[in-house]
């Protein structure tokens, strides 16, 4: 909303409201996933994410009312971007799992964080495991935009 972004950016809430005015105008085709997203949560009473995972949600409001989203409606949305991004990254992990296995790497996938997956990994192994990781994650889904990887190696967690 104009009042959250104003807030965020320590803007004033017109030029907010023009920013955000401004993105959609750029990016028509984010709008009508909006509204189709909403417009099929309330024909069906729920939504699915990427991979078929459905949400059921009520509450989606029948007319049009712009940008300002209700609780139901605000679910309705992160559901399908954000389910969908925990999709594409729980089969990545059990892609890569399973070349690990296959390829006999002694690298050991560690932990999940949002978006972030954390390996331990020999150094004769790093070459290799990061060309398996990235080639999993960049193809576990055919999308209209490509899948991006970045991929960093250190000591620790905490130096990366």
């Amino acid at each position: 909303s104009p009042f959250g972004l104003a807030k965020a950016l320590h803007i004033d809430r017109d030029e907010a409201a023009e920013f955000i005015d401004a993105y959609f105008a750029r990016y028509p085709r984010i709008d009508a996933f909006l509204h189709k997203t909403l417009e099929d949560c309330q024909k069906q009473g729920y939504v699915t994410t990427l991979f078929g995972r459905k949400r059921e949600i009520r509450g989606i409001r029948s007319e049009n009312t712009g940008r300002q989203r209700n609780l139901a409606e605000r679910m309705a949305i992160n559901t399908v971007i954000q389910g969908s991004a925990a999709d594409l990254m729980k089969q990545s992990m059990i892609n890569i799992y399973r070349r690990i296995e296959k390829e006999s790497f002694e690298s050991k996938m560690l932990l999940q964080i949002h978006d972030e997956l954390v390996f331990e990994v020999p150094p004769e192994e790093l070459a290799d495991l990061t060309a398996c990781v990235r080639e999993e994650m960049e193809s576990v889904a055919q999308l209209a935009v490509p899948l991006k990887v970045d991929i960093h190696c250190g000591e620790s967690w905490a130096e990366i």
